[in-house]
């Protein structure tokens, strides 16, 4: 009896193991199909704006105006995506942005274009917490170790796809600005059929009262028609979550307002970069894109360094993030006081890997503090944070800024702020369990007993710089 019992255990251990590596191969898998089609835009996307006639403070403005119907429409795509589940909702982002990213290619309207623009803006709330909550929910989030890896793995696979994305925008830009805006189009038609056939696994997760076999069909079409009394329960609830998460978690909500501004003082200096340089390079787009994918190249090999680095240490994320965001700071300083353009353009792809660095363990620490019943309404709060904090300081950045490709201004006031706020995040991501955590390690997120669980984004914010 005692050896069938143990053979029965084995085999629930293995079939969760495997289980766990499918959706981590999803996960991977997803996010760098996500990130290969955003970034086909990342070297043509200014330079096509200007050529439609925008001028600085345009640009800025509608950079701007993406992250900020990005964080206000989170919270009505996150209803959504609790009612049509996560898989679902991921591959609803991908048909948006499809659709607006080939918008872009066929118009030659600078109004087209800003509409473009705004609707893949709208299709990323979609995804951008999704995938993130199922792949923790799914995998677990019982183990920190666990969560380094997972995010640690995920960043890998993301500048996979952010390399290959970015080379193949570059190249296709050499041809006609707007080519990347069809590719990327097809590109997120294609990963909307494949996230339905990758994320697997258990989907939403049902009430203990109710059991996964209560939800009928009939049922799921009726509940899709209380959309409104769900959104108006929805806000209250996330609310609610605002306000005992201030109360609660001290540490959590200092974590958000910090990681809001490293977001910040990164997408500052992501506006201007392919204006700034393109000059220096003399026009040539494959070396702005090898420019900016060397440092998601190094990202690798160091994003594994630093795995095996937390490994053994506790306290390794805490020292990563404060190394990344101390260089990361110095570098961009320097990217802007230099003349010479092959040392400036070494300092920039520095800082940019050292944002990417500080990432991986600034999501762990965060995810660790919320329990995962209510993870998906404080990831929206926190993305809400980040969506506000950088549009509103990219649309004062546009007014401050005259010219485009003048780095003179904003580039040394990002640096400061950057390394701040890298320090403030480092004080707060500090691994469960190696230091006792100042706020409740639980922090509750809702006043009701059975929350109706709201989809949010990552922490991570928009890719690089939203752009068409």
């Amino acid at each position: 009896m005692t050896s069938r019992s143990s053979q029965d255990a084995d085999r629930d251990r293995a079939a969760r193991a495997a289980r766990v590596s499918r959706v981590r191969r999803g996960y991977l898998l997803v996010s760098g199909l996500d990130y290969f089609a955003d970034m086909l835009l990342t070297v043509t996307s200014v330079l096509l704006l200007q050529s439609l006639g925008m001028g600085s403070g345009a640009v800025f403005a509608l950079i701007a105006a993406v992250w900020i119907v990005e964080g206000v429409s989170e919270i009505p795509t996150g209803v959504l995506a609790d009612l049509l589940g996560r898989r679902v909702s991921v591959a609803i982002s991908f048909v948006l942005r499809a659709v607006g990213y080939s918008a872009l290619f066929f118009s030659g309207s600078v109004y087209v274009a800003a509409a473009g623009v705004l609707l893949a803006a709208l299709g990323g709330t979609f995804a951008s917490g999704a995938l993130e909550a199922w792949a923790v929910d799914e995998t677990g989030a019982g183990d920190p170790r666990g969560l380094d890896r997972l995010f640690a793995q995920g960043k890998i696979a993301e500048n996979a796809g952010l390399v290959l994305g970015t080379l193949t925008g570059a190249a296709l830009g050499t041809l006609d600005l707007a080519l990347p805006q069809i590719v990327a189009g097809v590109s997120c038609a294609l990963a909307a059929v494949l996230s339905l056939r990758l994320m697997t696994g258990q989907g939403r997760r049902p009430s203990p009262e109710r059991p996964r076999e209560a939800f009928a069909p009939q049922e799921a079409r009726t509940s899709r028609e209380a959309f409104v009394p769900r959104l108006r329960e929805s806000f209250g609830e996330v609310m609610a979550g605002t306000r005992l998460t201030l109360r609660g978690d001290k540490v959590l909500i200092a974590l958000i307002v910090a990681t809001a501004l490293l977001w910040l003082f990164r997408g500052i200096p992501g506006v201007q970069w392919t204006v700034v340089y393109e000059g220096l390079v003399g026009g040539d787009l494959l070396v702005l894109g090898a420019m900016r994918s060397v440092g998601s190249l190094l990202e690798i090999p160091l994003l594994g360094w630093t795995l095996s680095l937390q490994k053994r240490r506790a306290s390794a994320r805490r020292t990563v993030i404060v190394t990344a965001s101390t260089v990361g700071a110095l570098a961009l300083g320097c990217a802007a006081a230099v003349r010479e353009p092959a040392v400036s353009i070494v300092c920039y792809v520095c800082f940019s890997t050292a944002f990417g660095l500080c990432m991986p363990g600034v999501r762990a620490a965060m995810n660790e503090r919320i329990e995962s019943g209510h993870r998906a309404t404080v990831l929206s709060v926190a993305s809400l944070f980040n969506s506000l904090f950088t549009g509103g300081g990219l649309i004062l950045t546009g007014l401050a800024v005259g010219d485009l490709g003048s780095a003179a201004v904003a580039w040394p006031l990002a640096a400061v702020g950057f390394g701040v706020a890298g320090l403030w995040v480092a004080s707060l991501a500090v691994r469960q369990g190696a230091v006792p955590p100042t706020g409740p390690p639980r922090p509750p997120t809702s006043t009701t007993p059975e929350p109706t669980t709201t989809r949010g984004p990552s922490a991570t914010g928009p890719q690089e710089v939203p752009a068409p």
